[in-house]
């Protein structure tokens, strides 16, 4: 079994499983030959890529608040960004499972999602898009949840006029 070495940081890891897969067409723990599901490239139980946090979402009058699960991940292994033309929120990371290497060779129930997640959440919709202030987009995590704060900014007006044909 496998065990993921913690002296490679997580952002190598991911782009190096990017790259083999694009080169192999499979994941890492599919080439390598893990089938079993406490079998991963990621340790026992351990990352798929298929991990989608929890969350809720709230639409305030001055914001959207966003909540998302993530117990065990660490803010320096969590990456927010914001797409202004799909008015949506990126956020990617690692939850980790804690523990030693040996506490976790013996994990027999493993409900909790661990490894690599992306999450994207479109804010608004077509009868009420999202007019965001994306420069003041603020995170912070405490206690297992990720709070991430877009304040709203006013819609810019628009004038409509008739125009003359000549």
């Amino acid at each position: 079994m496998s065990s993921c070495n913690p002296a490679v940081p997580f952002w190598e890891l991911i782009a190096f499983e990017e790259i083999a897969s694009n080169a192999t067409g499979k994941s890492l723990s599919e080439f390598f030959g893990f089938h079993d599901s406490q079998d991963s490239v990621y340790g026992p139980l351990g990352a798929s890529s298929e991990l989608s946090p929890a969350a809720d979402v709230f639409d305030t009058a001055t914001s959207y608040v966003i909540h998302i699960s993530l117990p065990g991940a660490k803010k320096e292994d969590i990456w927010i960004g914001f797409d202004e033309q799909k008015s949506e929120i990126q956020i990617s990371g690692v939850v980790y499972r804690n523990g030693d290497e040996e506490l976790l060779k013996t994990l027999t129930v493993g409900e909790r999602g661990s490894g690599f997640f992306e999450k994207k959440i479109t804010l608004g919709s077509l009868k009420k898009p999202a007019y965001v202030n994306s420069v003041d987009i603020t995170a912070k995590l405490k206690d297992g949840i990720l709070e991430v704060l877009v304040p709203k900014k006013e819609r810019e007006s628009f004038e409509s006029r008739k125009v003359l044909i000549n």
